[in-house]
């Protein structure tokens, strides 16, 4: 194996052009499943064990060896074993016949260079004018404080930054306020020498070539000296921050004003180079799009006499997300094309699925996938598998991520979901993944056309029972009446998403059919889960929703020793227990149960010591959690919502010394007393949502002191003051206070407090200046924002004029 992986990053370079490395790279990728799947096998048989040891029950130690004989067991798995390591030294073998070069350590993928850019601006640009005077005017704003400003221009690829970026550089007032305008495309490499050979040649000094470094730097410094200059850095991509500082430094012999515009697809390059925010580029409007998309399709004139092909036009740049590339591309492969049935075949296709040249979108879009590390590239063909505008919350993101061995385990002490926190933050950064706000994200609808083109194939969503299924599939989306699985054969699925409704003979299949899943889910279940469902050893990750009938759990779920991620939804049940073998999934890190009516919780969840998140939801007959939660752990996040019965919350709470997030919302009849919250060392968030009992604020709080930032209060009607620990919640720097009617002013020496937000019905704006009476004179600059609403803000403003008010 550490032979195949020296290989792997040549062999992934080659088979973009090379079909019989592309053969032995899907034969390599099958045998590494294989041996994952036995690796699996043995570590599943020695978590097995281990349960039934710490369970201690004979019975059930006896019945299970009677199932799994650990002799019959070693003897199948030896066959196994011999067979792969057989056929894995015959892919080893092959390496060979390709010359690969071994490469201990992974390398900068070499992907092919951009076309050359240049200033000029060869055609009228639609759709970019507002953009090109926001940047104008930024750079009028700049005082000349310093020699050189950096504006950068931030944006996906095909997006059109270069073009905005030559808009600028065109404009008349730049022309006559810089004496040296420079254009230099700079893309993969960041070579210093290189730029200002280039910066050189554009001010006139040639016949540099062979000169070195040392006076090519001299002359520079010389040429830009005390002038004024323009500076355009197309379409960077360093993100080492000594090279940049390398190259700054260079040019800061340039007069005060001087102004340099960087183009790049990623926001760390944005942040590192840039002396102010960048400008984040944004699509074109349809009808922009459309514009762009018409000059490319049709010679002048033309597209008057064909209105029919218009109108398909307008659906095709639909799909181009507002991407002025992506509509020059439909536009170029459509052009001159008048029969009606091409311009339907582009508007059904997938862009990833029609052929392109070197500088169209797929192929730009392309360039960012290469300069990916590995760890992420896998993560974002995963991503394929969502729909198109599909909303993905953070964490599920996460632990379907975590289940197909994405996330390594070896990190230095480092949790995998901070390790899959970072994942995601980068893949933003990168511009392949888009912030929708409340921990949720999307995909551009042309990066997940990106998504849909890298994953080889191996993910793949399934629209009819007529449409075939390749045999490298792994991961599979159904969009069918699943009662029409039985056509698919045997194949080694490690996803199965179910976006149909799903019964029990279905699920039946699925576990005859597809033993190596690591990912299921269930939507729409009209039956009860089956026995047999216990049998899938490997999986890490189950949904079941049931929403229009009542179901059960069997007891074979706890056999799943594997399980990370269990999300239950149970909206349509009166009442739902949970398997009393629970506590056997050692494995599991979030357990959630949203619109699921609990009547109680086992006190099996307290063997759960792994778990890392939990979300009980819409469980209208709890009345009490169990003491066993004191055992959890290692949770971190913690969710009560909609629980009417609820009275108190357990004393063992004290013991979750790892808990991070709390939120407890709509939980009516809930009372709580001066010593709830303590212990909670690492609280960072607390959230108190409808609590009508809610009459005085936990003193015990205060025990969150060095860890506590953000406290938020909604339509907790009957509160009446917010207990003077506050005063000790020393890193507390924001405060939301909403529908709180009763609530008076905050302690006086809330020490670190930066942003309070207050939301209050009516016009008793005088409960706003009572609450705020402590920050009077050298306090006040400690509240940054202050939102109200539906107040007379003339009275709040004149007692208190120092507030930013919003």
């Amino acid at each position: 194996m550490s032979t195949v992986k020296n290989v792997l990053q040549e062999a992934e370079e080659r088979q973009v052009t090379n079909l019989a490395v592309r053969g032995w790279l899907e034969r390599l990728k099958e045998i590494v499943y294989e041996v994952d799947n036995l690796v699996d096998e043995f570590a599943y048989e020695a978590l097995r064990r281990k349960v039934e040891i710490h369970g201690s029950m004979r019975r059930e130690v006896c019945n299970c060896f009677l199932h799994s004989n650990p002799f019959v067991f070693h003897f199948g798995m030896g066959k196994k074993t011999k067979d792969v390591r057989q056929r894995l030294d015959e892919i080893v073998a092959e390496a060979n016949d390709f010359n690969f070069a071994i490469k201990v350590v992974e390398k900068q993928v070499q992907t092919r260079r951009r076309q050359e850019t240049y200033s000029s601006v060869r055609i009228e640009v639609v759709g970019r004018e507002s953009d090109k005077e926001a940047i104008i005017q930024i750079s009028k704003s700049f005082n000349d404080d310093q020699n050189v400003h950096v504006i950068p221009i931030l944006g996906m690829g095909g997006i059109g930054k270069t073009t905005l970026a030559q808009l600028v550089y065109s404009d008349n007032w730049v022309a006559s306020e810089f004496s040296q305008r420079i254009w230099v495309h700079v893309s993969k490499d960041f070579d210093i020498t290189g730029i200002v050979l280039k910066i050189l040649n554009a001010v006139g000094v040639n016949e540099c070539d062979k000169l070195a470094f040392e006076e090519l730097q001299r002359r520079l410094q010389q040429k830009l000296r005390d002038r004024k200059f323009f500076l355009v850095l197309d379409d960077v991509w360093n993100e080492d921050r000594v090279e940049w500082i390398k190259l700054r430094d260079l040019l800061m012999v340039g007069a005060r004003g001087s102004l340099i515009i960087v183009t790049t697809r990623s926001n760390k390059v944005a942040s590192l180079m840039g002396t102010c925010s960048p400008h984040i580029l944004k699509g074109l409007s349809d009808e922009d799009c459309l514009s762009v998309f018409v000059k490319w399709a049709f010679n002048e004139g033309d597209d008057r006499k064909h209105q029919n092909l218009v109108n398909i036009g307008r659906e095709i740049v639909k799909k181009c997300g507002g991407v002025p590339l992506a509509a020059r591309t439909f536009g170029g492969l459509l052009y001159l094309e008048f029969d009606v049935r091409d311009w339907m075949l582009a508007r059904n296709n997938e862009i990833w699925a029609i052929v392109q040249n070197e500088n169209d979108i797929m192929p730009v879009l392309r360039l960012s996938y290469d300069q990916m590390p590995s760890y992420l590239k896998q993560c974002f063909a995963y991503c394929s598998l969502l729909q198109k505008d599909e909303k993905i919350e953070k964490w599920r993101l996460i632990y379907l991520w975590m289940a197909q061995g994405f996330i390594p385990l070896s990190h230095h002490n480092k949790e995998l979901g901070d390790i899959g926190e970072r994942y995601i933050s980068e893949l933003v950064k990168r511009s392949f993944l888009q912030e929708e706000g409340q921990g949720y994200y999307k995909m551009h609808s042309l990066v997940h056309d990106l998504a849909q083109y890298v994953s080889s194939g191996e993910c793949f969503t399934i629209k009819t029972i007529t449409e075939p299924i390749p045999e490298i599939v792994k991961h599979a989306v159904f969009c069918l009446s699943l009662e029409d699985l039985k056509i698919v054969k045997s194949m080694n699925f490690r996803t199965i998403l179910c976006s149909e409704l799903s019964c029990n003979s279905y699920v039946q299949t699925i576990v005859s059919s597809f033993r190596y899943l690591r990912v299921l889910e269930l939507n729409c279940l009209t039956g009860d889960v089956p026995s047999s469902i216990g049998e899938l050893k490997h999986l890490r990750y189950l949904v079941v929703e049931a929403t229009f009938h009542k179901i059960t759990l069997p007891e074979s779920i706890s056999k799943l020793l594997n399980l990370q991620y269990l999300d239950l939804r149970m909206p349509c049940q009166l009442f739902f227990e949970l398997p009393q073998g629970v506590g056997k999934l050692i494995n599991l890190l979030c357990l959630s149960l949203v619109d699921t009516p609990l009547v109680c919780l086992p006190d099996e969840i307290g063997r759960l010591t792994t778990l890392q998140t939990l979300r009980i939801s819409g469980s209208k007959l709890i009345k009490s959690l169990p003491e066993g939660i004191q055992h959890l752990c290692c949770l971190r996040y913690l969710e009560i919502c909609s629980c009417n019965e609820l009275t108190s919350l357990p004393s063992g709470m004290q013991y979750l010394t790892s808990l991070e997030e709390l939120i407890i919302m709509r939980c009516q009849n809930l009372i709580f007393t001066e010593n709830d919250f303590q212990g909670l060392k690492r609280l960072r968030s607390l959230t108190l949502y409808y609590l009508p009992k809610l009459i005085n604020f936990p003193k015990r709080l205060q025990e969150s002191a060095a860890t506590l930032e953000h406290i938020r209060i909604v339509f907790c009607q009957n509160l009446t003051s917010l207990s003077d620990c506050l005063e000790y919640l020393t890193s507390l720097w924001k405060l939301e206070l909403c529908f709180c009617p009763s609530v008076r002013p905050l302690p006086e020496r809330t020490k670190c407090l930066t942003e309070l937000t207050i939301l209050q019905d009516g016009d008793d704006w005088y409960v706003i200046n009572d609450f705020l009476e402590p920050f009077e004179g050298e306090n006040v600059h400690r509240i940054v924002k202050v939102f109200l609403l539906e107040y007379k803000l003339m009275k709040i403003w004149n007692a208190k004029p120092n507030l930013k008010m919003y």
